[in-house]
């Protein structure tokens, strides 16, 4: 009877805990859509009239496309429309590629940015931890300071003298990889070392600085004085509490990954997100714009709602808490 009320009550507490997180994730989302929406309204530049580009004196085209795009009405039947469209999932016509519908737009790009950010992810989070555990393992040592010099200077060279670096380096110096586009592997190679660099950077700084912490704790001496092979005091005992505290930051570094899309897409002329989002903005093409950062919004809340479930997962102190 006791295991029944119990089971009763964790699966309460299950539901509260994903009620309350929707709901805030609903929320953020329509605080994006009005905040953005308020915030194009100010941009200067009609959007009409740079879609009509040379025929713009033409009185009876112009009415008929503002009427289509429903910028004709006031600003709040505006606003109510377009929320109504995107629980539909509409974000309506894109301005830059005319009468054509945003979901369509962002359609290639939504295959690029967040695979580009995940796999650089998933690549950085094992090199970075496997180079912050080796630091650890031999603090003060001649191999720490190398190991940290080399953290050190991969984060702080800016992203373009990396790319450029990279450029010259393996597509004009030795021709081994393109130094644009999209669609093969080979292209794909340079972005991802661009993202993969800094993420790995920080994880393995934060991975040398917590492990250095877990390994003065008394449960470490005491797994020492018991006789423990020092790699499995390493990687059973002390990576495994490190990884709490590393999670939270892995989940901003994963945000900073979807964020960073935006200028290696720029330089290497990638089809992703963030390069349609900056042409977006230049081309006053306000419903793909909107699109974007509502897309964004629900990357960032969905990343930190995994990071709450994944400190379950980690620490069953946690979970059982909740």
């Amino acid at each position: 009877m006791h295991h029944v009320s119990l089971r009763a009550a964790t699966l309460r507490a299950v539901w509260r805990f994903a009620f309350r997180r929707v709901f805030g994730i609903v929320l953020v989302l329509f605080v994006a859509v009005v905040l953005t929406f308020g915030a194009l309204q100010y941009v200067p530049g009609d959007p009409i009239l740079i879609l009509l580009g040379d025929q713009s004196g033409d009185v009876e085209l112009e009415a008929r496309l503002r009427a289509e795009y429903g910028l004709d009405r006031p600003l709040t039947e505006q606003f109510v429309s377009y929320l109504g469209g995107v629980l539909r999932g509409d974000f309506g016509l894109s301005f830059r590629f005319a009468s054509t519908p945003v979901k369509d737009v962002l359609a290639t790009g939504l295959a690029i940015s967040p695979v580009l950010a995940l796999v650089a992810l998933v690549l950085s989070v094992p090199l970075g931890i496997g180079l912050g555990t080796f630091a650890a393992r031999r603090k003060g040592t001649l191999a720490d300071s190398l190991t940290m010099f080399v953290l050190v200077l991969g984060i702080s060279i800016p992203n373009f003298a990396l790319a450029s670096f990279l450029v010259y380096l393996f597509a004009v110096r030795v021709p081994l990889l393109p130094v644009a586009g999209w669609g093969t592997p080979a292209q794909a190679v340079l972005p991802l070392v661009l993202l993969i660099v800094p993420a790995m950077v920080y994880i393995g700084r934060l991975t040398r600085t917590y492990l250095l912490e877990v390994l003065q704790e008394d449960y470490i001496r005491t797994a020492r004085a018991k006789g423990l092979r020092e790699h499995l005091v390493i990687y059973r005992h002390a990576l495994r509490n490190t990884l709490v505290p590393l999670s939270t930051s892995i989940g901003i570094i994963f945000g900073g990954l979807l964020s960073g899309t935006f200028v290696v897409e720029t330089i290497f002329n990638i089809p992703g997100l963030g390069s349609l989002a900056i042409q977006s903005v230049f081309a006053r093409d306000y419903p793909v714009v909107m699109a974007v950062v509502l897309l964004y919004t629900l990357f960032y809340s969905l990343i930190n709602l995994g990071v709450d479930l994944l400190y379950g997962v980690l620490d069953p102190r946690i979970r059982l808490s909740s």
